[in-house]
């Protein structure tokens, strides 16, 4: 199975969300605009309502 020049950039731009939600993650972003939540949701939409993203219950660490 060969992988095409969209699969790279698909693979590409998805590494990049999930990057961001990483990032977020470390700087305690968990809900809101550029959250790990929000990351979260444009990697897969299907997890919106799923996700738990403040490990903390406060919002902060």
């Amino acid at each position: 199975m060969a992988i095409s020049e969209a699969d790279i950039k698909q693979l590409q731009a998805q590494q990049a969300i999930f990057t961001e939600a990483l990032k977020a993650a470390l700087e305690g972003r968990w809900t809101g605009e550029g959250s790990t939540e929000a990351w979260l949701y444009a990697l897969n939409p299907t997890l919106q309502g799923k996700v738990k993203p403040d490990p903390f219950g406060d919002g902060a660490r």
